[in-house]
């Protein structure tokens, strides 16, 4: 760690020995940046605080990134401290509005577009309490008002239940300015796509983008999506098969929900997952998953989820993203054996109509957890099929120019397999310096605006 300030350079110099640093808040709250409430909210934790005659004006938080293993792949995780709101991108050109972007809820930053250059936030947080909402408020007007131009349109998720939906519909409310809803896959595209300056490319794109979640276009919740881009439009070439998305939120914070939804009428399937239900959690969850008209879901995390819980790994996660990283971890311990040459794989269904068949995907790794295979073979095998699906579905729209985005990417094993099998015979994209994650969502929107306005298309497909 490098000190970014002098009184942390004389603080470790006197220390002496190595440090660990995280920041000074509680979990799911922002970061304290104020004398008097640090004072009061972290007393309870920390033995001593050292206050300083600087005020902050602007907290960030540290900023994150990783480098895959095998191919030094840049992986952003967090964007902050250090990295933002410096953004170095060419101008949208054309545009004249000033355009403000509301992102998306997790991993939430805001993006404004004001005399066709693009600003983006820093990382601020997830929106789910009162104090990240409020934080988020105030960064976005001291932003704002550092141009002295307020927005023309706003750009929104198209979730309605967002708070940075809601807010951006109250500000737009407020001021009598047009509102647009942008969907959250095609946002993600459209950010990896503006970052390798390919708006305007005449070659067809491939958009990999799989995430936690995202609301559809037909109402469902999407996250395990292939798109393709090409003259300004987006069209949605392929999926990860849906399956039923129970319980609202309660789903993601626990692996074995996602488990029983995707294994639902899988043979051998129950007997590895009743065991972690109570006997009333069963019956009734049964019971919802029968109901004719259940919310659907092609969300690739969700996946994530359910592998984690089958091989026994996690059935309920403490933090977003656990059982994933767990999944990963196991695998990279089989290619640190075997080699990234191992290319053993699931069946995905048929991949040339589009679509990654879970159902036989799930059927054949239910086989071999119960044959009691190895874990990290199980995962490393899972690992391969989606890089082989990716493959397939490349092949058969014969677009060899890839690009990927969503949280699942910050899975860095995923990321070299991808170039180790891919990247001699394809063109692949990557982000640059934003996160792969929801971070990336509100510059992606303002490509998406931009696209559209150059292309004259009302929604992009």
């Amino acid at each position: 760690m490098v000190p970014y300030a002098p009184l942390f350079e004389l603080l470790l110099t006197e220390l002496g020995r190595p440090v660990v640093a995280t920041s000074a808040n509680q979990s799911a709250s922002p970061i304290v940046y104020r004398d008097g409430r640090a004072l009061y909210e972290l007393s309870k934790m920390a033995d001593l605080i050292l206050v300083h005659d600087r005020e902050i004006t602007m907290p960030q938080d540290d900023s994150v990134l990783r480098l895959s293993k095998y191919y030094n792949q840049p992986i952003l995780l967090r964007r902050s401290r250090g990295l933002a709101p410096a953004f170095v991108h060419p101008p949208f050109e054309g545009l004249s509005e000033t355009v403000l972007a509301m992102g998306a809820d997790m991993k939430s930053t805001f993006g404004f577009l004001h005399r066709t250059f693009a600003y983006i936030s820093q990382y601020l947080g997830d929106l789910d309490s009162f104090d990240t909402q409020e934080r988020f408020r105030r960064c976005r007007d001291q932003f704002v008002g550092l141009f002295e131009a307020s927005p023309e349109v706003v750009l929104v998720d198209r979730h309605p239940q967002y708070f940075s939906t809601q807010l951006g519909e109250e500000l737009a409310a407020a001021k009598a300015l047009p509102v647009i809803q942008v969907q959250h896959h095609l946002a993600h595209f459209a950010a990896v796509l503006g970052e390798n300056h390919l708006i305007t490319t005449p070659h067809p794109i491939l958009g990999v983008i799989w995430d936690g979640t995202g609301m559809g276009m037909d109402g469902q919740i999407w996250g395990g999506e292939f798109f393709k881009y090409e003259g300004g439009r987006f069209t949605r070439c392929g999926q990860l098969d849906y399956f039923s998305m129970i319980l609202g939120d309660k789903m993601p914070r626990e692996p074995r929900i996602a488990a029983l939804s995707a294994t639902q009428g899988i043979p051998g399937a129950d007997a590895l997952l009743q065991p972690k239900f109570s006997s009333s959690e069963w019956f009734i969850y049964q019971k919802l998953l029968q109901k004719p008209n259940n919310l659907q879901t092609s969300s690739m995390g969700r996946l994530f989820d359910a592998i984690a819980s089958l091989l026994g790994i996690l059935d309920v996660a403490e933090y977003e993203g656990e059982a994933p990283l767990y999944v990963e971890q196991q695998a990279r311990s089989w290619f640190e054996k075997e080699g990234l040459e191992y290319e053993a794989a699931y069946p995905a269904g048929d991949p040339h109509h589009g679509r990654l068949a879970i159902k036989v995907l799930l059927s054949a790794l239910v086989d071999e957890v119960k044959r009691g295979e190895p874990t990290e073979k199980i995962a490393a095998k899972f690992h391969n099929t989606l890089v082989q699906a990716v493959g397939q579905i490349s092949a058969d729209t014969g677009i060899s120019r890839l690009a990927f985005s969503g949280g699942v990417f910050q899975n860095e094993l995923l990321v070299d397999l991808l170039i180790h099998r891919l990247g001699q015979t394809h063109e692949l994209y990557f982000h640059q310096q934003l996160s792969p994650n929801d971070e990336c969502i509100s510059f992606g929107q303002l490509a998406w605006y931009s696209i559209q306005q150059q292309h004259h298309s009302p929604d992009g497909f």
